[in-house]
């Protein structure tokens, strides 16, 4: 059987590296995007994975995710859009900004990372894409 490539965002910590390790346990060949460098290079090279640094609340960022594994791994097989941050206040103290920031990472980077993977899975007749969000 060929080994797997897992792709999962938000990776570094938490539920992600959770995800993360139960893939590599299962023997998938685990990607680790996650904008914290220092926390994802040492997990991934715990988990015999591959780490990459992404931003994800940027186009650019998703876009650079994507060509970066199709680049090293050559496609993806499983996509696990975890990655997400948490901001509380009270709707009229809430900045504009970080609202933007927020809708990029949580919804816009799964669309895009779909968008992006999707030609390698259905090229490959097979593939798996996880959403996990909480608003």
């Amino acid at each position: 059987m060929t080994q797997r490539i897992a792709v999962v965002t938000g990776a570094a910590s938490g539920i992600g590296l959770a995800i993360a390790k139960a893939l590599a346990n299962n023997g998938d060949k685990v990607v680790l995007a996650d904008i914290n460098e220092e926390a994802g290079s040492r997990e991934a090279n715990n988990l015999g994975g591959i780490f990459i640094k992404a931003d994800l609340s940027t186009t650019t960022g998703c876009r650079a995710l994507a060509d970066a594994v199709l680049e090293k791994c050559g496609g993806c097989d499983i996509l696990v859009n975890n990655a997400g941050i948490q901001h509380v206040a009270p709707i009229d103290e809430f900045p504009e900004e970080k609202w933007s920031f927020i809708i990029n990472l949580m919804l816009t980077a799964p669309f895009l990372l779909t968008k992006y993977f999707w030609p390698s899975m259905r090229k490959n007749g097979w593939g798996r894409i996880i959403n996990l969000n909480s608003v």
